[in-house]
């Protein structure tokens, strides 16, 4: 008969003894590996160990299957086929509510076979592709947007470079998609197209250091900050910045895995098929892990939320009838079309 040991999180709350049995009925199955099964009595030894990691994003539950020797490499594989069916299927519901890694090792003295699958990816991107809850913009976060205040930028109310991150949001009436239509109101004949990097949020992210920043991070959305032109940065600009549809969000999320280096992004905005600007996420004056680390030390962010890297000063105007878009290089594009209100 086989042994079977169990190691989990600590953060579930997981029926070993059930588990352990699903696992056992399956590695017995039809008694063609263990042929004396049913002339026994079955006890289920319980060995579970329990983990130590309250992180609630990290979650695994690993089975140890310990069987005799004897069987054939067919055999053994026929049985941790079966075995780790049995283990996903026991714990389904388990993965459908939340990330969970699982993993199943069979061994004869030593490792024969080991089964790893995991939603944790699978599970994030998901997350992510909600509605975000929120989304922060960081003003004056390019070197040229910076450079655009000129000596302004030292009197008042400035009196010098910013020290902290300049926010602003794009609440959820902002919000629309790639491919929409973008009504622009009567009182605005024309939009500033801030083609910008979105940082699409993973999991919580509070009071992070720059270093852990990107682990926060699920992936990156290409997301057009759009504005009425305006120069006063004396008070919140709600009412350029915040019309219906003025925060565009790409659909597709690239995820964090295959962009290495978010700091060295092409950015291009194109404006009925000719390009009108061309920028770099290089030249953010906070890098994407700084950023975050700096923002999350006074507010958080949940999965789903995203926050705009920075778009720069000079971005171009498009007027109704036009149309944008924007692509940044490893990330994808956005284009919309921008229709005249009444």
């Amino acid at each position: 008969m086989p042994h079977i040991w169990i190691e989990c999180s600590a953060n579930l709350d997981l029926d070993t003894r059930a588990l352990m049995r699903a696992v056992q009925d399956a590695a017995v199955g039809d008694g063609s590996l263990y042929p004396l099964a049913g002339a026994r009595t079955r006890a289920v030894r319980v060995d579970d160990y329990l983990i130590a990691d309250g992180h609630p994003d990290n979650a695994f539950v690993h089975v140890l299957l310990r069987i005799g020797h004897g069987r054939s490499a067919a055999q053994q594989a026929a049985l941790g086929e079966r075995a780790f069916q049995a283990l996903r299927d026991a714990l389904a519901p388990e993965m459908a509510r939340r990330p969970l890694g699982l993993s199943l090792q069979v061994e004869e003295a030593d490792a024969v076979l080991n089964y790893k699958h995991s939603n944790y990816r699978d599970y994030l991107a998901a997350r992510a592709a909600a509605l975000p809850r929120t989304v922060a913009g960081a003003a004056l976060n390019t070197r040229q947007a910076l450079a655009a205040l000129g000596e302004a930028m030292n009197a008042p109310p400035y009196q010098a470079a910013p020290r902290a991150p300049v926010l602003y949001i794009k609440p959820a009436n902002t919000h629309a998609a790639d491919g929409d239509a973008i009504t622009l109101p009567a009182d605005v004949p024309e939009v500033r197209i801030g083609a910008t990097l979105g940082i699409v949020f993973g999991r919580r992210a509070s009071r992070v250091s720059e270093a852990e920043a990107l682990a926060h991070v699920a992936g990156y959305r290409v997301v057009a900050d759009l504005s009425a032109p305006h120069d006063s940065y004396f008070r919140p600009a709600l009412k350029q910045q915040c019309r219906d549809g003025f925060c565009p969000i790409g659909r597709d999320l690239a995820p964090v895995t295959a962009v290495p280096d978010p700091d060295a992004l092409g950015i291009e905005t194109w404006i009925d098929g000719e390009l009108a600007q061309r920028a770099s996420t290089a030249d953010l004056v906070r890098p994407v892990a700084r950023l975050i680390a700096d923002v999350t030390a006074f507010m958080s962010f949940e999965p789903g939320d995203i926050l705009l890297a920075g778009a720069r000063a000079d971005a171009p105007l498009a007027r109704a009838g036009q149309r944008y878009e924007i692509r940044i290089a490893q990330v994808g594009t956005l284009g919309n079309t921008l229709i005249a209100g009444a």
